[in-house]
């Protein structure tokens, strides 16, 4: 998803807004009734301290997301009919640095209850203290209902810190009528997805049709630069050993994947401007829709807008290149408690009732996000919109190595992630070798670690 924590970050926001609206708009009625037929009474957790003469005040915050909002204070409300005597006020996490608005937070003690973060953010906030453990009020082997790669993300050192709410994920956008120009055949499944060599070989025919560039890449500023490492994980690199703490990029598998996507850039496939620091997801999109690319490899909530520049019929998805493996990008939100609630067995029974299956489903549904519910991963969800495009990523979705959704929610990931930046923009603009980039990644991790 767009990151949350760029600074002056509304222009991605009201983008992303006409997706939720859309959905919202198609699916809210059938709301209500769902969530009372499902709401919690306290025995959907381990704490026996929440039932139905419970009073409680929490506070949740999310992204100023509209339609997120809408969903959100239906949750509260459908809640509130089983409890009530708790009420759930949901408010908008301000624009600008997350980090430094939790922290200043937290320190005044006012942090809200509950609080929507990203996989990449989780792990700082579990170390220091900022997101409490839930498995108190988890009942036993309550996360075998998750995808193991997001259930395992969402822990640190054992200890649950948040429940994952929902993923979304990268796939190939591509332009039908430059696909039927060059005679490219689109993979139909994952076992048929395009190799790096068949990828680069569709990419230089789509240079020759343009005339300008092939592909585009979904960077949308420094925060992002962790959406490069699914092309080192399907090559089979990786960027840290399993202990969390050693580098492993500088190795013969690091060096090769960061060399195949310098690739792109020097042989002209990628737009210049298309670098990590230098992408906005205005840029990349519109380097797609005005036809300055045939290909786009991108997120699944940006589908409302291509819509927009260009009619259903133009364009389509497929599935992301693969190596020795597939791979794809992680994205997605949790819901964690925060040490300043003064009723932290509520907050947890709220999150478990907005993840619970019936509203995660909605939620994915008529929010356009994909479930990290193994029942709901393996099932045919009805979307509000681009309901084929979606089942495509919700596959796809499960590609997200496991490896590196661990090294995604350490602790110091958002320092890792600014070397990242650094580092390979360098590579990509010529600055600096394959072989040097692995290296100053592996140098710039042994001092963030």
């Amino acid at each position: 998803m767009p990151s949350p924590f760029a600074p002056n970050d509304d222009r991605m926001i009201s983008r992303r807004t006409a997706l939720r609206y859309a959905a919202t708009a198609i699916g809210g009625m059938a709301l209500v009734p769902a969530l009372a037929s499902c709401s919690s009474t306290g025995t959907s957790s381990g704490s026996s301290s929440v039932g139905p003469d419970t009073k409680a005040d929490l506070v949740m915050t999310t992204w100023n997301i509209p339609a997120d909002l809408v969903a959100y204070k239906k949750f509260a409300a459908a809640y509130k009919k089983t409890h009530p005597g708790v009420n759930i006020k949901v408010q908008v996490t301000p624009n600008g640095d997350f980090n430094q608005y939790l922290s200043t937070q937290l320190a005044g003690g006012n942090a809200p209850d509950i609080i929507r973060n990203t996989w990449q953010q989780i792990g700082r906030w579990a170390k220091n203290g900022g997101f409490i453990p839930l498995d108190d009020y988890l009942k036993k082997d309550y996360g075998k209902g998750f995808g193991e790669t997001f259930w395992s993300a969402a822990q640190l050192n054992g200890k649950v810190h948040g429940i994952p709410q929902h993923t979304d994920t990268f796939g190939t956008y591509y332009r039908t009528e430059i696909m039927q120009t060059v005679g490219a055949k689109i993979p139909d499944s994952l076992d048929a997805a395009w190799s790096w060599d068949e990828f680069l070989d569709v990419a230089r025919e789509v240079k020759k049709a343009t005339g300008k560039a092939a592909v585009a890449y979904g960077f949308e500023g420094v925060n992002t630069a962790y959406r490069w490492l699914p092309f080192l994980y399907m090559h089979g690199g990786k960027l840290m050993e399993d202990d969390g703490k050693t580098p492993a990029i500088d190795s013969t598998e690091g060096i090769e994947a960061i060399a195949w996507f310098q690739q792109l850039y020097t042989e002209g496939l990628i737009p210049k401007s298309n670098t990590i620091k230098g992408s906005t997801t205005a840029a990349v999109e519109n380097t797609f829709t005005s036809g300055q690319v045939g290909l786009m490899l991108f997120g699944d909530w940006i589908m409302a807008e291509i819509g927009k520049g260009l009619p259903q019929e133009k364009w389509n998805i497929t599935y992301m290149p693969k190596d020795v493996s597939a791979a794809s990008d992680l994205g997605g939100n949790l819901l964690s408690v925060s040490r300043n609630s003064k009723n932290p067995a509520v907050a947890a029974d709220f999150i478990q009732f907005v993840c619970d299956q019936a509203n995660m489903k909605y939620f994915c549904e008529t929010d356009l996000f994909l479930p990290v519910r193994t029942s709901l991963m393996d099932e045919q969800l009805e979307f509000a919109s681009n309901s084929e495009q979606m089942s495509l990523f919700s596959k796809q979705a499960k590609t997200v190595p496991s490896a590196m959704a661990k090294v995604e929610t350490s602790p110091n990931f958002a320092s890792i992630n600014q070397v990242l930046a650094d580092q390979l923009d360098l590579c990509f603009i010529g600055s600096q070798t394959p072989k040097e980039t692995a290296k100053n990644i592996s140098d710039g991790i042994k001092s963030a670690a």
